[in-house]
């Protein structure tokens, strides 16, 4: 299904596609390299590229369709909507992974060490 609304998309969109998935593959690449910056900027930009891509798009499909002589199905009109909706879910999805790689590493961070090392005392 993704395959279809990808193969149907207009170039711009599709290179958010590309964007978001690249983003998608590349989080756990920058978590185990602890880049938390990075993955503090994907967890906001994420969401926000397929909000304001699922936006503009809505708005582009909308003005189309109040410019047609007739009247759309709901077949007709299912793409775009689909179209929408995974753009806003591939954003948010982006956003959430790297949130939970981001308590991850806090975790680890934080993790006291259980090898037993600290409390020998070498006197």
């Amino acid at each position: 299904m993704l395959q279809s609304v990808f193969a149907s998309a207009a170039t711009p969109q599709k290179c958010v596609f590309i964007v978001l998935a690249a983003a998608l593959l590349l989080a756990p690449a920058l978590a185990v390299l602890a880049r938390r910056r990075a993955l503090a900027e994907l967890r906001l930009a994420g969401p926000l590229l397929g909000l304001l891509m699922g936006g503009m798009n809505s708005f582009h499909m909308a003005r189309t369709i109040q410019r047609l002589p007739q009247d759309l199905s709901l077949k007709q009109v299912a793409p775009g909507v689909l179209e929408v909706s995974t753009l806003i879910v591939m954003g948010v999805l982006v956003g959430l992974v790297a949130q939970a790689l981001l308590i991850v590493l806090d975790a680890t961070k934080k993790a006291p060490d259980h090898s037993g090392a600290s409390r020998l005392n070498f006197r």
